[in-house]
């Protein structure tokens, strides 16, 4: 995953736990003194816990501005684990994992024959750069070689929309497109309940909910940046309390989802199991194509 901005640095330790609870083993593409310090603190802290966690900032130490950031550097480590023969798990860091998906969505990519997986949001029919998984090929290393080659060439160019077209998987063009590619095969998440978002809904059902993607809406408040970090510290906050440990208990096997699924309003994750369910909708909308 990838952080930058001091407004992002408090969630940086939370998140860091929590991938340790889950078991996640995740490099944190830290940059920026603010998120690189929160990062390399929390590893410090867990300890031994923290073999989970790494962090990285590609631009500490160096003569440069070491307050820049770029979405390009989540991008060359996708780049360098495929290319190590290494299966890769992307995602924004306005996300939140319910738990660690990583087993099934192997298996989801080996029973549909899927070269890389990504998730939509749900009123439009294209990719969304939140979540991508990818299978380490021959094939997925090339084609990925040059889709980062072709997006750092192109600075002007967005990577979303690359993806979508250089996928196939939507009908969106962009500027020289690399020729022959080799042919790789994309499959798009289930977004209804499953890999969810801020943008179109979902569609509640608590019991499938694996993984959900703060997307900005498409009429964006000014103050939305700020809602997403709250919403996410509060999820963070509620699910490493010592208080969510009696709700996990109950719940039976360990379930952050189904302790807030069974959550009632006066108890201690009701006013979490709230955020989710504001964004719900009683049906999914119709899907619009991406511009």
């Amino acid at each position: 995953t990838f952080v930058w901005g001091e407004k992002w640095a408090p969630l940086v330790p939370r998140f860091a736990a929590w991938a340790t609870k889950l078991g996640m083993h995740t490099i944190i593409v830290a940059m920026g003194e603010a998120c690189r310090q929160a990062c390399e603190a929390a590893a410090a802290t867990l300890g031994s816990a923290s073999s989970s966690v790494a962090c990285w900032d590609p631009l500490k130490g160096s003569s440069g501005d070491p307050e820049r950031g770029s979405i390009l550097q989540r991008h060359a480590m996708v780049h360098l684990l495929v290319n190590l023969g290494i299966d890769a798990l992307a995602f924004d860091f306005d996300t939140f994992w319910f738990s660690d998906a990583r087993r099934w969505l192997e298996d989801v990519a080996e029973a549909g024959g899927a070269d890389v997986l990504m998730t939509r949001h749900l009123d439009a029919d294209c990719f969304n750069m939140g979540l991508l998984y990818i299978r380490a090929s021959g094939r997925t290393a090339e084609w990925y070689s040059r889709y980062l080659e072709w997006l750092h060439q192109h600075p002007y160019e967005r990577e979303q929309r690359g993806i979508n077209s250089l996928l196939g998987f939507t009908q969106q063009k962009v500027s020289f497109p690399p020729k022959n590619l080799p042919s790789v095969k994309p499959v798009a998440l289930d977004d209804l309940n499953e890999f969810a978002s801020s943008r179109g809904g979902w569609l509640g059902d608590w019991s499938k909910l694996k993984f959900f993607h703060w997307v900005n809406p498409a009429v964006t408040l000014t103050s939305w940046g700020a809602i997403k970090v709250v919403d996410l510290m509060a999820l963070y906050e509620a699910a490493l309390h010592h208080n969510t440990a009696s709700e996990l208990a109950r719940a039976g096997p360990f379930s952050f989802t189904a302790a807030l699924g069974s959550a009632t309003p006066d108890s201690f994750l009701g006013p979490i199991r709230d955020i989710l369910d504001t964004l719900t909708v009683p049906s999914a909308p119709e899907r619009q194509a991406c511009w």
